[in-house]
């Protein structure tokens, strides 16, 4: 059976994924998308393709039966305009270390770290015990209200409950509250949650009824000296409003590691942001990099290449999507 990496992302995953297959197959790899009668030719005899990617005007790929995301972000996939007969399935691992970095802002930012050090390098003992300077935060007993509580929100919570938080949590969907969060609101309560919690924690995918889901009337419910993390997709916040409100002081801080614009080929060094967020002194700013840790890239290469091995057996797929 043919497995076809499709795409410079999905090129760059196979030495993760390919070793992990047990069962017996072929790889082929195709980069130049540019290249369409390649890429049909290559679509041809394909029965699993591992891509990020799937637009409209793709060539046909009549034998495929198996579209593998090697990430857990369905965002590039046109569903529409599958061939009939896909299941579309992704690929998780990134769990771990997303929690980890939420974490750490939360840290950061409690314990004015960058600042302290900062000033310290500068030759300030301004904020030291010595010479009686403010005091900073503890992460203990603060309230830290996690948005989506899929693998992401709940790893976190779990950690943010060992460090001492109160945890409460919001989704789309309600049941009984996973580990850590003593609370869960429906999505649609979302404003009852906000004004509660020290640390907002946006953990949710995107989709219509998440896209500008922190909006500015809900900024302006949140505390003023509040942090709010973003590790799920940039336009789960409203670009316009979460850069005013940092800028005015309307919430404390914001640590972002998604955003709303990204590179290409025509502009690979893409600004992030229509609005300057790298001027505002309370902003954390890193490039789309919570998840890409080692440990992730072992996780997810297995998590790929198990599902493979279940198709190619005929079990049960893990992580289905999508069907067409």
């Amino acid at each position: 059976m043919k497995v076809l990496f499709l795409g410079g992302f999905a090129a760059s995953q196979v030495e993760w994924i390919a070793p992990a297959i047990e069962s017996a197959v072929e790889i082929g790899v195709f980069t130049d998308e540019h290249d369409h009668a390649r890429m049909a030719a290559a679509l041809s005899d394909a029965e699993i393709i591992v891509t990020e990617a799937w637009r409209a005007g793709m060539p046909p790929a009549s034998r495929l039966k198996l579209l593998q995301l090697p990430v857990a972000g369905t965002d590039g996939i046109d569903r529409a305009a599958l061939p009939s007969g896909v299941t579309v399935c992704n690929a998780y691992g990134h769990e771990i270390a997303m929690a980890e970095y939420a974490v750490m802002a939360m840290l950061v930012w409690s314990h004015r770290y960058f600042d302290i050090a900062l000033a310290f390098r500068g030759g300030s003992w301004r904020d030291s015990g010595v010479m009686n300077g403010p005091l900073h935060r503890e992460l203990r007993g603060l309230t830290v209200g996690i948005v989506g509580l899929g693998q992401v929100g709940r790893e976190t919570a779990i950690r943010a409950a060992a460090l001492g938080c109160h945890v409460v949590g919001a989704n789309r969907t309600i049941g009984e509250p996973p580990q850590g969060i003593s609370e869960a609101f429906p999505l649609a309560e979302l404003d009852r949650m906000l004004p509660l919690c020290d640390v907002v924690v946006l953990c949710v995918g995107l989709a219509p009824e998440t896209r500008g889901l922190i909006d500015r009337r809900r900024l302006a419910l949140m505390k003023h000296d509040a942090l709010l993390i973003n590790v799920g997709r940039g336009p789960v916040a409203d670009e316009d409003a979460l850069y005013a409100a940092l800028r005015d002081g309307t919430i404390g801080g914001a640590a972002l590691d998604v955003w709303w614009q990204y590179p290409n080929a025509a502009e690979p060094a893409r600004s992030p942001s229509r609005q300057p967020f790298h001027e505002l002194p309370n902003v954390v700013m890193t490039p789309h990099c919570s998840a890409w840790t080692d440990g992730m890239a072992r996780r997810r290469g297995a998590d790929a290449a198990r599902n493979i091995d279940r198709f190619i057996r005929g079990e049960k797929l893990l992580h289905v999507v999508a069907q067409s």
